[in-house]
């Protein structure tokens, strides 16, 4: 009796053993996002035109930030600090991207200075340091519709500057350059109506 007792005994723990060993985990969908800080690659091949749009937005990204940053100090309505909060992580994440692939083809991530370089597309972006600065200088009460006139105009320039991926080769630039225009023209109607609201 003792030995069919053990056996049945020794049965269940062997039972209860293989019933609570770990399932392997399943895999990833195959269009999972990538990891916490790994940047999109984009393909090898480009041309100029791949080149020149991601230095100027680089550049224009830039500015928008600066603008943001002044943002982060001042008294806003929700709104528009949600918004403004929203731009800035959207176009640090641009940044590290669009200077990654520049980087990756033995590209400098500055656009030249020369303004002879840049005459076809209509210059290096228009938001300079006098405009960061006399925004600076906004006292609070006006600084909400300031910065929303002048953020206004800056994304729209970014709309515009997205033509110039029309003439590259690489798939990433140019669908890049696709969801820059669109979200730039999303946030333009959405500053519109806050300024004639």
């Amino acid at each position: 009796m003792r030995r069919i007792l053990f056996a049945a005994a020794a049965a269940l723990l062997l039972a209860a053993g293989c019933s609570t060993e770990p399932s392997p985990p399943p895999a990833p969908p195959a269009d999972a996002a990538p990891a916490a800080g790994i940047l999109p690659a984009a393909d090898a091949e480009h041309n100029s035109a791949d080149v020149m749009f991601l230095q100027m937005m680089i550049a224009h990204d830039g500015q928008g930030l600066e603008l943001t940053a002044l943002a982060a100090d001042r008294t806003l309505s929700e709104d528009v600090r949600l918004l403004a909060a929203a731009i800035d992580t959207t176009q640090r994440e641009e940044v590290k991207i669009m200077e990654s692939w520049l980087t990756g083809w033995k590209e400098a991530t500055e656009a030249s200075q020369d303004m002879s370089t840049h005459a076809s597309h209509g210059g290096l972006p228009a938001t300079g340091p006098e405009q960061v600065e006399a925004l600076r200088d906004t006292p609070d009460t006006d600084f909400e519709a300031t910065f929303l006139n002048l953020l206004t105009g800056h994304q729209n320039s970014a709309v515009e500057l997205t033509n110039l991926a029309a003439d590259g080769v690489n798939p990433q630039t140019r669908d890049l350059a696709k969801r820059i225009k669109e979200s730039r023209a999303d946030q333009v109607a959405q500053m519109l109506r806050m300024i004639g609201g």
